[in-house]
C-alpha cells in the first residue's frame, strides 16, 4: 500500500471571479484545503451570496450553477465562506468541514443538527419532515444579537 495524493492545488480559495479564464477550475471541482472540502460553483441567480449564507442549485438541471433565493430546505452545494459571491461570479464554497460559520434563522444550541431554511439561511432540524435532511451539528451557537453558529458542516 503505497501514498496516492490527487492534484496539487495552487490556487486559493477565497477569491471570486466574474470571468472564466483558460486556468480557471472547471465548475464542480473539488478541493480540500485545511480541514474543509470546497466545490467550485456560478452564482447564476439576481442577489448576491455573502459569507455564512448557503448556495442552492438554481433549478434541476443547472449542474454547479445556483442561486441564494429559493424554496427552504432544497439540497445545496455548500456555504460560502470567505467573500460575497455576487451574482454572475464563480467561486468556492465549502460542503464540509469544522468551524463552518452559518446565518441562522432562528434560535439555535450548541450540539443541535441543522437543516437548510429559507434563503440561504439555517435551522435547528428535528425529525419533522418539514425540516428536510440534516446538513450539520452545531459546534458553538452564538449569543446575543448575531444570527451565526459555528458548525460542522457536512453535505
Amino acid at each position: 500500500m503505497g501514498y496516492t495524493a490527487g492534484p496539487v492545488f495552487f490556487g486559493g480559495i477565497s477569491g471570486v471571479v466574474t470571468t472564466l479564464v483558460a486556468n480557471s477550475p472547471e465548475l464542480g471541482a473539488r478541493v480540500q484545503y485545511g480541514q474543509r472540502d470546497y466545490v467550485y460553483v456560478h452564482n447564476a441567480g439576481n442577489s448576491d451570496i455573502p459569507p455564512t449564507y448557503a448556495i442552492v442549485p438554481a433549478t434541476a438541471a443547472t449542474g454547479y450553477s445556483g442561486t441564494i433565493t429559493s424554496v427552504a430546505r432544497d439540497p445545496m452545494f455548500g456555504v460560502v465562506v470567505h467573500a460575497t459571491l455576487p451574482t454572475g461570479a464563480y467561486g468556492w464554497v465549502c460542503y464540509r468541514g469544522p468551524n463552518v460559520r452559518v446565518c441562522v434563522a432562528s434560535a439555535i444550541v450548541t450540539g443541535a443538527q441543522i437543516a437548510l431554511s429559507t434563503v440561504g439561511s439555517f435551522v435547528t432540524w428535528t425529525t419533522m419532515t418539514t425540516d428536510g435532511v440534516p446538513v450539520g451539528k452545531v459546534l458553538v451557537a452564538s449569543s446575543g444579537s448575531t444570527a451565526v453558529a459555528d458548525v460542522y458542516l457536512s453535505v
